[in-house]
């Protein structure tokens, strides 16, 4: 996993690829690092023995998940279309500035 994390980030700056394919490797590796934040939050609430309600942990927990999924199904969907998947809040931007204008 890590590899290919490690992979993913340095291809998506090589400029010999297209831009339509760094840019997609660029929102995996985003979309990636936006799944860290879940667990993230978990280890440091735990480590401090503060106790988070489960009416909030479980629909953080799905909403999460479904937003990875429905990104990923649209990224999909979008590059079998030939389009690029620029519509995904937040992580779209951030691919874009990360891979610069060519």
């Amino acid at each position: 996993g890590f590899i290919v994390f490690i992979g993913l980030s340095t291809g998506s700056r090589n400029p010999q690829f297209p831009r339509f394919v760094r840019f997609s490797m660029q929102q995996a590796v985003l979309l990636d690092i936006a799944l860290i934040f879940p667990q993230l939050f978990q280890s440091i609430f735990g480590a401090t023995n503060i106790k988070v309600p489960e009416a909030l942990v479980e629909p953080a927990s799905s909403f999460v998940f479904f937003f990875i999924f429905l990104a990923s199904v649209y990224s999909c969907g979008s590059n079998i279309l030939g389009k690029q998947p620029n519509q995904i809040p937040i992580i779209s931007s951030a691919a874009e500035q990360s891979i610069g204008p060519f």
